[in-house]
């Protein structure tokens, strides 16, 4: 996926850079909900400030702030930071991509 970026004039004087996020996610959660044996999360999503634990390190995370790695533990000091992913078994699933054995 490549960037895609968005350039603002302000006042005809300042141009500021800011990175658009174009990646389609299936399953959001808040971090509190997140279920890491049936998602695999690739994005924390805050929407307000707050500081959260993310993958054992602490992270202030500015409002509308969109985090993009592997997520693989989180907490947070409040209730709006969020989890967004895909289904772990669409991922993990089988070559047959059903749940019956391999013909």
């Amino acid at each position: 996926m490549g960037a895609f970026f968005v350039y603002r004039h302000i006042y005809n004087k300042t141009l500021i850079l800011m990175p658009v996020n174009r990646k389609i996610s299936s399953v959001i959660r808040s971090w509190d909900n997140a279920d890491f044996n049936a998602h695999i999360y690739s994005m924390v999503y805050a929407s307000v400030n707050s500081t959260a634990i993310i993958n054992g390190e602490e992270v202030f995370l500015v409002a509308t702030t969109q985090l993009d790695f592997n997520i693989k533990s989180i907490s947070a000091n409040t209730n709006n930071v969020y989890v967004l992913g895909d289904n772990k078994n669409v991922i993990d699933g089988s070559t047959t991509l059903s749940n019956y054995p391999n013909p």
